[in-house]
């Protein structure tokens, strides 16, 4: 049983890369042929970056307690291709970003600075804050509303790790009329950021800020070809379902006519 599951993941992870080569293929050739499938969150962010660059206010973005070395290193690679994609669009005008884990702090600077050196821009007026008190914490909420009302932001990015508490930081985004997109890999998190966020990330949303922003052939390929493979999957579980289902309809239609 064990080698029979080693040659099926040995397998599925050959189909995959297959697939996802020949799409990228396609797709740098012509970028039209495989749409990828909408994400509200993302196609605001050129909006709400426009509307902050016109109105001369700063963009927040907040990691949560994201760091490195940990569970949550992929969210936090994940999260700072986000900052760095708004930060880009955003070079006239000025992002701030607010973490709560100080593993997290050189990847921040640095995605800053290449944002910059990737359009050959000095370092402008975009800062990295740290305020502690790590996960789940009230006063690192109570610090990012004292930051949408000082800094006067035009919008909120909020992604990355936050608990309950990020119903904080919405109301007062809401009371300020500020727009905001939340996503959370905490359930609790997420499920505040559904309520009251303008636009939410749900699950693997949240890790493909770079196709959807950046471009990249790459990874739009992987993108499309993820979003295949779940089509072929939930089709394959809609045959084995109505397989097994057959026998026992066959039995009691049989039963049903010989009585």
């Amino acid at each position: 049983m064990e080698s029979t599951t080693q040659v099926l993941t040995t397998l599925i992870i050959l189909f995959t890369l297959v697939c996802s080569v020949i799409v990228t293929q396609f797709i740098r050739r012509r970028s039209t042929s495989f749409p990828m499938r909408a994400i509200p969150a993302y196609d605001s962010i050129p909006m709400m970056t426009g509307a902050a660059v016109e109105a001369g206010r700063p963009i927040h973005v907040s990691l949560g307690s994201t760091g490195l070395g940990g569970s949550s290193t992929p969210l936090t690679l994940a999260s700072a291709e986000l900052f760095y994609q708004v930060t880009t669009r955003n070079l006239s005008g000025s992002t701030v970003l607010t973490l709560s884990d100080p593993s997290a702090l050189p990847v921040a600077y640095g995605t800053l600075r290449h944002a910059y050196a990737t359009r050959r821009e000095r370092l402008g007026n975009s800062t990295v804050r740290w305020y502690p008190n790590g996960e789940r914490s009230l006063s690192f909420a109570a610090a990012l509303t004292g930051v949408l009302g000082d800094d006067k932001v035009s919008g909120n990015v909020l992604v990355g790790s936050f608990g309950p508490e990020i119903a904080l930081v919405l109301e007062a985004a809401t009371r300020r009329r500020q727009s905001s997109i939340a996503g959370s890999a905490d359930l609790d998190g997420q499920a505040v950021a559904y309520g009251m966020a303008d636009q939410v990330l749900i699950g693997e949303e949240l890790f493909v800020a770079g196709a959807y922003l950046g471009g990249s052939a790459t990874q739009r390929g992987s993108i499309v070809t993820l979003d295949l493979l779940r089509w072929l999957l939930i089709l394959a579980i809609l045959i084995a379902a109505a397989n097994s289902l057959r026998e026992p309809v066959i039995q009691a239609l049989t039963q049903a006519g010989g009585g």
